[in-house]
């Protein structure tokens, strides 16, 4: 029991506990006792009071002389001098209660009683009936005064108990208010700091653990497990540390690859700062230098040496002597070259030159891997944009020549026929009064040349600078628009969802511009209507259409030279359409055709291709 004490904080509280309990149940049970003995007390005086009466009014009735009320009252007296009540408290025959009791009883046995009995059957004086009766009187009123004091006495008797248990109480509370304050409230308040202090990351504070209690081994635990975490905290923070500085130097190299990606990569003509980008590499990778060799794919020299540092060139560089850097066998072994290959062709090569003892690691070798291939992809995007800038040459140079083929180069061989023509005329004698009909198709000949001339150079200097379709069409009206004041030019367009081609766009502008401009010139009408609409299934096939409200076109084949309709046809083929001409009911002429774009027609050659 004692070792239980000594170890264990819950078991001297639940001792202390169970005390206070017993106590508390000594002293209640005690009252309960007491208090049911002082209520005998005060019922007994209440009947010794009732005995005092009733003998007053046996007396009473006696002096009426009825006989059998007075014999009866006598019996109820008698039961009631002899009832439990009173004789309950008498056992003890030495106490003064059991004398004071005793002491009526005789009197009543032995002298009022019979008196009664006397009285009720012949008469007899009062005085002598009432004098007995009043000692009777005070000896019940000497009972009472004793059942009075044995009534206090009991009630002292419970303030003693319940004062002594008060005071047991009181010293075991003392006493656990000890035990709490000193086992418990400085220990936890302990615990409570040092919890604290580790919640803030301190894990310097320890616990006393001396004790053998729980909160003892709850210290020496918690002591334990504070240096376990700052042992690992320690290691933590050392790996994190390290994380962090592997995460700043990956952040450095992307940012740094990012930089290299964006300015190899920008769309601008000039050719990168290659020296820069060499030195941000060298300020990431922390090596001694970095060479860059630029050389063609059909070459095995370099036409640009370029050196993040300006240095003493070694021998095998000033010889242009490559063979070692693109075979990768390096003639010290403190340097790597990385070949800047892209699809098979080979650019050059980026040779890393290293501090004396120093090695590549991992992240390092690829970032130079990739800076290598970065800078060999965006030699092979700027190869690749020449062969399209010479294509997109070629291509538009082969354009002109079919413009002015089919427009310029047919009117000039008309005019040419007319001249034959004109000068056969001459030689003839009366060959002066046929000549004005010639000189006047000579005429229209060149002002249809001059004029085809015009066109296709307004057809040449045409830009789409950046803008989308409807937009270029409103600015091509508007400049029609500006140029005559008689005629009205009204667009509608409705295809601003489907991703027009640029060849698309050209044709489709160029097209209108020519249809509107024979409008201005030939319709005679006052408004052109031009629409561009999605039409067919899905909206997958455009409608070009317009519509002047002139006098019309008679003959639109024998006219495709002079109205440039040729051309317009042409455009209208190139896209997979049919230019149709016609002259609606109303008057007028209109211009349609529709095509299918190309996006939707890849898209249908995809899918024909799946299925």
């Amino acid at each position: 029991m004692f070792s239980k004490l000594n170890r264990s904080i819950v078991y001297r509280i639940g001792l202390l506990m169970f005390a206070i309990s017993m106590l508390a149940v000594l002293s209640m049970t005690s009252s309960v006792f007491i208090s049911d003995s002082a209520e005998q007390d005060a019922y007994a005086v209440n009947v010794s009071g009732s005995i005092r009466m009733q003998s007053y009014r046996l007396l009473n009735t006696i002096q009426q002389n009825d006989a059998q009320t007075a014999r009866r009252e006598l019996a109820e007296l008698e039961r009631r001098l002899s009832s439990n009540t009173l004789t309950s408290g008498t056992q003890d025959h030495t106490s003064e209660l059991s004398l004071a009791y005793q002491s009526v009883q005789h009197h009543w046995n032995h002298e009022l009683k019979p008196l009664f009995e006397v009285a009720i059957s012949k008469p007899i004086p009062n005085t002598e009936i009432r004098q007995a009766v009043d000692r009777f009187v005070q000896k019940l009123e000497v009972l009472v005064s004793q059942y009075q004091r044995h009534a206090e006495r009991n009630i002292a008797r419970i303030r003693l108990i319940q004062g002594l248990a008060l005071l047991a109480m009181a010293l075991l509370m003392i006493i656990a208010m000890f035990i709490l304050n000193h086992y418990i409230k400085h220990p936890l308040a302990q615990l409570t700091h040092i919890a604290r202090q580790i919640g803030r990351g301190d894990f310097t504070g320890r616990a006393s653990d001396s004790g053998k209690d729980e909160l003892s081994l709850l210290g020496h635990t918690l002591n334990h497990m504070s240096e376990a975490i700052s042992r690992s905290h320690s290691t933590m923070e050392q790996r994190v540390k390290a994380k962090t500085a592997d995460l700043e130097r990956s952040n450095a190299a992307l940012e740094m690859l990012y930089d290299i990606t964006r300015e190899l990569h920008s769309a601008s003509d000039n050719p990168p700062n290659f020296k820069h980008l060499l030195n941000k590499l060298v300020a990431v990778t922390s090596v001694k230098d970095v060479d860059l060799c630029l050389m063609t794919v059909a070459g095995n020299k370099p036409y640009e040496h370029i050196p993040s540092r300006d240095k003493v060139m070694p021998l095998r560089c000033i010889q242009q002597s490559c063979d070692d850097c693109l075979n990768q066998t390096p003639q010290t072994p403190d340097s790597v070259s990385f070949p800047l290959v892209h699809a098979g062709e080979n650019y050059g090569v980026l040779v890393c030159e290293m501090m004396p003892g120093q090695t590549l690691q991992s992240w390092q070798e690829q970032l130079f891997r990739s800076v290598s291939e970065q800078i060999a992809v965006s030699l092979s995007l700027r190869s690749q944009q020449e062969q399209q800038r010479r294509l997109v040459l070629m291509h538009e140079r082969n354009v002109i020549a079919r413009e002015l083929h089919d427009s310029l180069a047919q009117g000039l061989s008309y005019l040419k026929i007319q001249v034959a023509r004109l000068q056969k005329i001459l030689s003839q004698p009366d060959g002066i009064n046929k000549v004005e009909p010639v000189i006047d198709e000579l005429k229209l000949g060149l002002n249809s040349a001059y004029r085809e001339l015009r066109e296709l150079l307004t057809t040449f200097r045409l830009k789409m600078d950046g803008q989308d379709l409807q937009s270029a069409m409103q600015q091509s009206l508007g400049q029609l628009q500006s140029r005559t004041d008689n005629m009205q030019l009204i667009l509608h367009f409705n295809a601003g969802n489907i991703p027009f081609s640029p060849n698309e766009e050209i044709h489709l502008l160029q097209i209108t511009r020519e249809a509107c401009q024979n409008a201005i010139h030939h319709s005679q009408g006052s408004r052109v209507h031009v629409s561009i609409t999605a039409q067919g299934e899905d909206d997958k096939q455009v409608q070009l259409c317009v519509r002047d409200n002139g006098v019309g076109i008679s003959d639109p084949q024998g006219k495709l030279n002079h109205y440039g309709l040729a051309i317009m046809m042409e455009r209208a083929r190139s896209l997979g359409g049919q230019l149709n001409i016609s002259q609606p009911a109303d008057g007028g002429t209109e211009i349609s055709f529709t095509f299918r774009p190309a996006c939707f027609s890849q898209t249908q050659e995809l899918e024909r291709h799946i299925v």
